[in-house]
């Protein structure tokens, strides 16, 4: 039996990384996937992190630095997404309107992830999610 792998969305990531918002349990259990190999990070999740500092929606000094520090010093796998993943985002039903979130639904189901979300639409698409 395969084990399963997780990808954050980016709330997930913000949190967790940040060790806020989420229980030391959430904050623990990742610490072991990303340990084991088993958690994931879209590159999107960078972009929309950088679009919400310059929004003010989050407060980040450098935001290259955190990415780089994360992706440094954590054994966090970084996915791409890929032209057919793009394209079939927009493919999806409407229930989520955010292209982020579409984005990481597609590569979530592609690479045959649990998607680790708070966000309730995505329990709409045919994605496994995950929270504690």
């Amino acid at each position: 039996m395969k084990k399963k792998a997780y990808l954050f969305d980016t709330h997930a990531l913000v949190f967790w990384n940040n060790k806020e918002s989420v229980s030391d349990e959430f904050i623990s259990f990742f610490d072991n996937q990303v340990q084991q190999g088993r958690l994931y990070v879209s590159s999107i999740s960078f972009w929309e992190i950088a679009l919400l500092v310059k929004k003010s929606r989050i407060s980040m000094s450098d935001v290259h630095a955190w990415k780089n520090e994360i992706l440094t010093n954590t054994n966090i796998r970084l996915i791409e997404p890929s032209s057919s993943e793009m394209i079939d985002s927009t493919l999806l039903p409407d229930y989520h309107k955010d292209p982020f979130d579409r984005l990481l639904i597609v590569q979530t189901i592609q690479n045959n992830l649990l998607i680790v979300t708070r966000d309730s639409n995505i329990n709409k698409y045919e994605v496994e999610t995950f929270w504690m």
